[in-house]
């Protein structure tokens, strides 16, 4: 994909009140800290990037991708959408970026849609919560949820997603039980991937669930999957935590 710095590069000498005399939006120098080029050509790309904001709202590299992505893709309500978004999740923080997104992003946008994110910047008193979206925004009042919005994008079933990452996902908000349950119905359906069997024998250690853990063991043996040689060291050490009391 070829990236015209036209796109990017824009100045901001007629625009007094943003604090940023000149405003780069993404310079090339920056597109390798975001992901390789060749990942904007993904059909599901977007979708992904919806379904992890909506997931992780306070994750801004992936707001920054979001946006970035619309506007090379020419997908200007999605990309004002984006917009909307990462600033309702900045809540008046952050003004440096929110000025450097809006004004490299004001050649996409609609004289209605730039007014509005330039006085929502510039009222210091502004509520985040009555930022004007659209259909494709995830945080706004009174708009479609996420899963409307993403057939709104594409209409194809959901795209699917790493159950290790989803997994992960739910370690890190100490939801370990929804995790334990993804990465057990993703053992049994994905075998092979010995990365997730690896990430569930962990789960079984640090939480000392022998419980679970025998009663996946003996699922496994009844379905004839192969396991790596930690679940035999693990159901040894079950063992003798049990034996000794």
């Amino acid at each position: 994909m070829t990236v015209d710095n036209n796109l990017i590069i824009r100045t901001s000498e007629n625009i007094t009140e943003s604090p940023i005399k000149q405003v780069r939006f993404f310079s090339l120098q920056d597109i390798d800290l975001l992901w390789s080029p060749e990942t904007l050509v993904y059909t599901d790309f977007l979708e992904k990037l919806v379904f992890r904001i909506a997931r992780k709202p306070k994750h801004l590299t992936t707001h920054i991708q979001r946006v970035y992505y619309c506007f090379h893709a020419n997908l200007n309500e999605q990309l004002f959408a984006a917009i909307v978004d990462f600033l309702f999740v900045l809540n008046k923080r952050g003004q440096a970026i929110s000025w450097r997104i809006i004004m490299g992003a004001k050649s996409r946008l609609n004289a209605d849609q730039f007014d509005a994110l330039k006085n929502y910047l510039k009222d210091e008193h502004a509520d985040a919560s009555l930022l004007p979206g659209n259909r494709y925004s995830i945080f706004t009042r009174g708009l479609l949820g996420v899963n409307d919005m993403v057939r709104q994008l594409k209409k194809q079933e959901q795209p699917v997603y790493d159950p290790l990452e989803l997994a992960r996902d739910h370690i890190e908000y100490s939801q370990l039980e929804e995790a334990k349950l993804v990465l057990e119905k993703a053992v049994l359906e994905q075998p092979a991937r010995l990365d997730i069997q690896h990430e569930l024998l962990d789960l079984y250690q640090s939480t000392r669930d022998s419980t679970g853990f025998s009663q996946m063991l003996a699922e496994l043996t009844r379905s004839g999957v192969k396991t790596i040689d930690e679940w035999t060291q693990l159901n040894n050490y079950f063992k003798g935590r049990n034996s000794n009391g």
